[in-house]
């Protein structure tokens, strides 16, 4: 039998496992429940395939989405891997043609959605008697988690009703500890080995910015990639509608995503934008989840999600391919607005937990602190260094500015409010009324304009006032509480009273500096490949994939690409030794491209 790493380098095309790999290749392999935590682009799914692959019969991989499962399958048989899917998409008699070669040995990996567990897909299984069930975007199975599906809680019934219950392996790319840990409960996972990686994109730059005008700050940001995918991520459906048109009015091939679309019409510009004819996908949340398309240069929030889970994984669609990609997130008090709308909508004992979460994605928003160590927090890695090479708070273009003695003036009138109305909190609305010397009635009406406070910090405007507020909060001076959020001190607020040290607040850079920064990081993308050749066998890559029905991404990576233009491959031994370079592979494409690298050599 073949081992990890002869499969690894003959069928994928890799020399060598990244961290964590093998380690969860070889528990699976060794019979044992699994739980993997990997970040988006880590190799998740070589963990699973290749134990797969290794334990022979039919694996089964419960994954949630479709085209997901699709991208997989066609990943998986350009490698020359036996996989199909089942799905509501298929006719009866193209299904019923898997379940027969699945009956008769003739595929390894079989993916289907959890609802298809439901059902007589139970019969199937237990007639078939898979090595081993794989659970793909696990987090799906936990109450805690931000994608939950109900139907992911049929899985491990099904699972213990087989006659000989297979190995079961869950994985998935963010999870907080409470998630981790429910996952394991949910699936009835026994004994499993955990691993966790980490969640670390060290590829991928973050940055957030709070711009005047959201659609001037996005027309400059987009126009920094004007060859590359991005993803647009947008909180509502208006919004997403009102995106694209602007997009489209400039030039840009956009294509627009959202669950107000028909079913024909989110597939097709799907297609249009994994098969890269419309570069840039603009989007709800609706849009991503298991999206495999490698080649995503930048994700921007032009709203700013409800919690970090959501936001991490939807940026962390940038960058698949371990190249350097962007993400940038604008923030806005009206997105603080939509956000806290879309939570009272939500059932009534999930809002508390939902609001804290959303809490802690103001505080990014407002943190002077690194972005990247602030998200790893989050997620529980609290060894990691407070200051990074890679996110728009450790720059060294990042502009600041002192602000104790306004901080100094904002925590004293939050004590002066408390004071003059009996020891009641308030919120940062009003704080901020308060400070401006409003003359609203609900001003004046608790006495807060005889207050010493009042009015302290009318030269600065109410934007300005929110933004120092929410920073104090980032920075542990004040605390969100209550079912109403009102303001009240911390520990640390009377350590700052005492001894009020000084108190430093990114502010926004300029326009011409983001530009600069945006430049340098797109310049990295291809720096060390030739840009003509890289075209040009991106116009191969593009036109192999259309003849065959697979997004380009599927045929080689950017990153395959950059190392052909960086190695000049001469034959087929040194193109096999290129990553992502597979006997398949190089047995179906190999000549085409060296025939473009030997042209491009004669014409240098």
């Amino acid at each position: 039998m073949a081992t990890p790493h002869e499969i690894l380098k003959k069928v994928f095309g890799y020399d060598s496992f990244r961290k964590g790999q093998l380690e969860l290749i070889e528990a699976i392999g060794s019979g044992r429940d699994a739980i993997g935590v990997m970040p988006t682009g880590a190799g998740k799914s070589l963990c699973y395939q290749i134990p797969a692959i290794m334990a022979g019969g039919l694996s089964v991989v419960v994954s949630p989405l479709i085209s997901l499962m699709k991208d997989q399958v066609d990943a998986l048989r350009e490698n020359g891997v036996s996989a199909a899917t089942i799905n509501s998409a298929m006719d009866w008699e193209d299904a019923a043609e898997v379940f027969r070669a699945a009956r008769n040995g003739k595929i390894r990996l079989l993916y289907v959605a959890p609802e298809r567990l439901e059902g007589g897909f139970g019969d199937f299984l237990r007639e078939a008697a898979p090595k081993l069930v794989i659970v793909d975007e696990a987090h799906c199975v936990s109450h805690w988690g931000h994608d939950f599906r109900p139907s992911y809680l049929n899985i491990a019934p099904v699972m213990d009703s087989l006659p000989a219950r297979p190995p079961v392996a869950a994985f998935t790319a963010t999870a907080t500890p409470e998630v981790r840990a429910d996952i394991i409960e949910q699936l009835g996972l026994r004994d499993p080995f955990s691993l966790t990686t980490g969640f670390d994109r060290e590829n991928l730059f973050f940055h957030v910015e709070r711009p005047d005008d959201k659609n001037a700050a996005m027309m400059r940001y987009v126009g920094q990639f004007p060859h590359a995918s991005g993803i647009i991520y947008c909180s509502t459906r208006k919004t997403v509608e009102e995106v694209c048109e602007r997009l489209r009015k400039k030039g840009v091939k956009a294509v627009r995503y959202h669950a107000g679309l028909s079913d024909a019409e989110r597939a097709r510009n799907q297609e249009e934008f994994i098969h890269d004819r419309a570069p840039v996908m603009v989007a709800t949340n609706a849009f991503g989840m298991g999206i495999d398309k490698s080649n995503v240069r930048y994700v921007l929030h032009y709203n700013m999600p409800q919690n970090l889970d959501a936001y991490y994984q939807e940026a962390g669609r940038a960058g698949r391919d371990g190249l350097p990609s962007d993400c940038l997130l604008f923030y806005g008090a009206r997105d603080v607005v939509t956000a806290k709308f879309f939570i009272s909508q939500s059932p009534e004992d999930t809002r508390a937990a939902a609001n804290k979460k959303l809490r802690a994605m103001i505080d990014y928003c407002h943190t002077s602190g690194c972005l990247r160590a602030f998200i790893l927090n989050y997620f529980g890695e609290h060894d990691v260094p407070e200051k990074c090479t890679a996110c728009g708070n450790c720059t060294e273009n990042t502009e600041r500015a002192e602000i104790t003695t306004e901080a100094l003036k904002i925590l004293s009138c939050v004590y002066r409010m408390s004071e003059a109305s009996g020891g009641k909190h308030y919120g940062i609305s009003m704080l901020v009324d308060v400070l401006r010397g409003s003359q609203r009635a609900e001003v004046l009406a608790p006495g807060f304009d005889k207050i010493s406070t009042y009015g302290l910090l009318k030269d600065r405007s109410a934007r300005e006032v929110r933004e120092m507020t929410d920073f104090l909060i980032a920075e542990g001076y004040l605390q969100v509480g209550g079912e109403f959020p009102t303001l009240s001190f911390t520990p640390r607020t009377m350590q700052f009273f005492k001894n009020p040290t000084p108190l430093v607040m990114r502010v926004s850079e300029s326009d011409k500096a983001k530009a600069e920064r945006i430049k340098k990081r797109t310049r990295e993308i291809s720096a060390s490949a030739s840009e003509g050749l890289f075209e040009e066998l991106r116009v191969l890559r593009r036109a192999i994939a259309a003849e065959n029905g697979v997004p380009p991404y599927v045929v080689f990576s950017d990153k395959t690409l950059a190392a052909i233009c960086e190695t000049m491959p001469e034959d087929e031994d040194d193109f096999l030794e290129i990553p992502g370079v597979g006997a398949a592979k190089l047995e179906r494409y190999g000549e085409a491209f060296l025939a473009v690298v030997r042209e491009w050599k004669h014409r240098a």
